[in-house]
């Protein structure tokens, strides 16, 4: 059977592809091939990683203070022919697994090692696993040694790693910031403002703590801690934190900061409302904090509370500020729980509470999902109607680890109730908030004057920085991602709150980290939801 030269040339073609590939994967590169997870049980992937040599020190200086862990893979070229034996020193605890053998080492002074016999230039596997117990300086130097000569550290060429090592954390690795293709995005003017910034201080997440306005008033809640640095995790001194409020009386232009009384966390003695609140008044601003709330009557400059959400008896509350007033003695809230029932490391779900009594009592109304098994949590809602609401939430899916490693799915989603909280279904999902390994971001949802809706959020991928979607139909569709800003140098960003002013242009609120100002500090942007075309 005659073949024509286009079909011969097509699978010529194939051919080449497939051998090309196949070369591909069997192609090593230098370096062991790995990632840095968040804890030191050696789960939550935060960071990919590839070293050329098994020397390291880790504290500080480095942002590596705390506790986590890692994980390397691939292999270890035999140096010669014979017996090598293997040194390994660290302060903490890993597991070095050479083909069959398995060396477990604590964090005692007892010398780690283990002798191999080997044929040289031979490929063996390698796994390397080290947890960072206890926080503090940590250490891992491996050497080996043969044929009565000194110990050196082991580095390239003798480590390497294949197609299939990188494969498994390939997922974990972020893009290039100049390979990331613009046109997929929106981009509009802005006005850049710092809200807050204090040198040696961290301040981060108004989306936790609440933002009210009048009019060209503003007000918005944020956190405030000592700057510690840290690459895996938050960078601050979690046990030395303070609530304050940043307002401003221009639409955003200019700020002031403010530490009112009661306005603390974790502080006071909880106790049931026993004056109703008047949800009619005008200078109202409420604030949810876990299983407490607070309220004020003169635009947050004096706050009464704590209080518990009396007649909620579902066990942890995790309650942002999140609520739609119905009338002078009726509020909806917008809460979450802690279920352990949901497939995520941070377990919450997101619920509809009510009060009638203005406050002193509230009852479960419904949940705002349909599912007990995709974390739902922080979620930001409007009303269209009389009966309509419209909800969007951060939402986090962790698959199975126990196979394959995957990475976390990080998104939000909205949804939409037409009687008034009492149901809840899905509408639209609304984007992607990183690559899996950040915990994603949490939205803030606005009506615009024109009926539209949009919502802001933090992106934790290259990229990273603050982003928006518009929706001309209620939600049923978005727009492409609107960037506002691209210029954070660390994923650790975001938690945005926004309200529109009265001129209908959008000031947007979140916590941000620059090459100019890298310590986390409050920053806004304001821009016009007018001029996205799409």
């Amino acid at each position: 059977m005659k073949i024509n030269n286009s079909i011969k040339n097509s699978l010529l073609f194939t051919l080449s592809l497939i051998l090309i590939s196949c070369a591909g994967k069997n192609e090593f590169k230098n370096g062991l091939v790995g990632v840095y997870y968040s804890n030191p049980d050696l789960t939550t992937p935060k960071i990919f990683s590839v070293v050329d040599k098994l020397e390291h020190r880790w504290g500080k200086e480095n942002g590596f203070a705390t506790e986590w862990g890692l994980e390397w893979i691939g292999y270890l070229v035999a140096p010669t022919d014979g017996e090598v034996t293997i040194h390994i020193e660290t302060n903490k605890h890993a597991k070095f697994i050479l083909g069959d053998d398995v060396l477990n080492v604590g964090n005692s002074a007892d010398e780690n090692n283990i002798t191999i016999t080997m044929n040289k230039n031979e490929k063996i596997p390698l796994e390397i696993y080290y947890m960072h117990y206890g926080g503090g300086e940590g250490y891992f130097n491996v050497y080996w040694s043969w044929n009565g000569n000194e110990k050196t550290i082991i580095s390239k060429p003798y480590l390497l790693y294949s197609y299939e090592n990188e494969e498994k954390w390939i997922w974990a690795k972020e893009p290039d910031k100049n390979e990331v293709d613009k046109d997929q995005f929106i981009y509009v003017d802005t006005h850049n403002i710092i809200v807050a910034d204090e040198p040696g201080y961290f301040l981060g997440w108004p989306a936790n703590n609440g933002i009210w306005s009048w009019g060209n008033e503003i007000l918005v809640g944020f956190i405030k801690a000592p700057f510690v640095f840290d690459v895996l995790h938050h960078s601050f001194d979690k046990k030395n934190q303070t609530a304050l409020l940043a307002r401003s009386l221009d639409g955003g232009q200019t700020w002031s900061i403010e530490d009112p009384d009661n306005y603390v966390m974790d502080g006071g003695i909880l106790i049931s409302l026993k004056e109703s609140i008047d949800y009619s008044h005008p200078d109202l601003a409420i604030r949810h904090e876990h299983d407490k709330f607070y309220y004020s009557y003169n635009r947050g400059k004096i706050w009464q509370g704590p209080f518990t959400f009396t007649g909620i008896d579902m066990g942890e509350l995790t309650a942002r500020t999140d609520y739609n007033i119905v009338d002078q003695k009726t509020c909806l809230l917008f809460l979450s729980h802690i279920d352990n029932s949901v497939k995520a490391n941070l377990p919450d779900r997101a619920f509809t509470a009510k009060t009638t009594d203005g406050g002193k009592s509230f009852e479960f109304i419904s949940w705002m999902t349909e599912t007990d098994t995709i974390r739902s949590v922080m979620s930001s809602t409007v009303r269209l109607n009389k009966d309509h609401l419209i909800s969007a939430m951060r939402r986090r899916y962790d698959p199975d680890q126990s196979i394959k490693p995957l990475p976390q799915e990080n998104w939000i989603d909205v949804y939409e109730s037409f009687d008034n909280g009492n149901s809840w279904k899905f509408l639209s999902k609304v984007a992607d908030t990183d690559n899996g390994t950040r915990n994603g971001n949490p939205p803030s949802l606005v009506l615009l004057q024109d009926g539209r809706l949009c919502v802001t959020y933090g992106y934790r991928t290259v990229p990273y920085g603050i982003r928006a979607k518009i929706s001309n139909d209620r939600g049923k569709t978005w727009s492409k991602e609107i960037i506002l800003r691209d210029d954070a140098i660390d994923k650790d960003v975001g938690y945005t709150q926004s309200v529109v002013r009265p001129d209908g242009k959008i000031v947007t609120i979140y916590y941000f980290t620059t090459e100019a100002n890298i310590e986390q500090h409050i920053a806004a942007t304001i821009w016009n939801p007018d001029e996205v075309k799409f």
